[in-house]
């Protein structure tokens, strides 16, 4: 019995397209519900995130109880014992009158101005900006929330944190994990490693030279080899 030319065909479709979709199956499940959903977007914390979490024992706000003049008088009692003359410049700017070494753990309310070098000790906190007119050294996890300013060369430490500008007329050193949230500017050279982060731009007359992490122990490295 021969079949209906109209069913035929509509018989063949119905074969071709069982055949099409038994074929493509797996690729139309896994559309429909993929089980490797590809590559997705990863969010990072950024570093200023990550070292401020770190840093979250450090003090960022003046306490309520803690007014300008008692912060100016404890940064001048400081230079008092150690013996380095200074003057107030307004209400909120201590001038320093030579070299000075602050200890690790010390807390500045003041802007500073330092007519000689500068030295900050580990896990310094400075709410204000700071000017040198000879090199600074900034301690590790040191944060100053201003600007960092200097005529000499500027050396900061592993994961410090700089609010502001880094500006120096000689070199500039980043250790590892430093956050600069504005820019650096420098006439000399500037060296950082690659898990540091300046925000905004790096300006200089030098050559910029990025780091690999983590640091090489030399000695170490010798006695392998050895």
């Amino acid at each position: 019995m021969a079949l209906d030319p109209f069913l035929l065909i509509l018989l063949l479709l119905i074969g071709a397209s069982s055949f099409v979709v038994f074929l493509f199956l797996p690729s139309i499940t896994e559309i429909l519900n993929p089980r490797d959903r590809g590559p997705r977007k990863i969010l990072k914390k950024p570093l200023q995130k990550m070292l401020r979490h770190e840093l979250e024992s450090a003090t960022y706000q003046k306490p309520d109880s803690v007014n300008d003049a008692i912060a100016s008088k404890n940064l001048q009692d400081f230079l008092k014992e150690i013996g380095v003359k200074f003057h107030a410049i307004g209400n909120n700017t201590v001038r320093i009158l030579g070299d000075v070494v602050f200890p690790p753990d010390f807390q500045v309310w003041n802007n500073i101005v330092v007519e000689g070098s500068l030295t900050v000790g580990d896990h310094c906190v400075f709410h204000g900006s700071v000017k040198a007119k000879g090199n600074a050294t900034i301690g590790n996890r040191v944060v100053l929330n201003g600007n960092l300013i200097s005529k000499g060369n500027v050396d900061i430490k592993d994961e410090a944190v700089i609010g502001g500008l880094v500006h120096s007329e000689g070199s500039v050193t980043l250790g590892e994990k430093v956050f600069v949230g504005l820019s650096v500017v420098a006439d000399g050279d500037v060296e950082l490693y690659e898990n540091s982060e300046v925000k905004k731009n790096i300006l200089t007359q030098g050559v910029i030279r990025v780091l690999k992490y983590p640091k090489l122990d030399l000695s170490s490295a010798l006695d392998n080899i050895g």
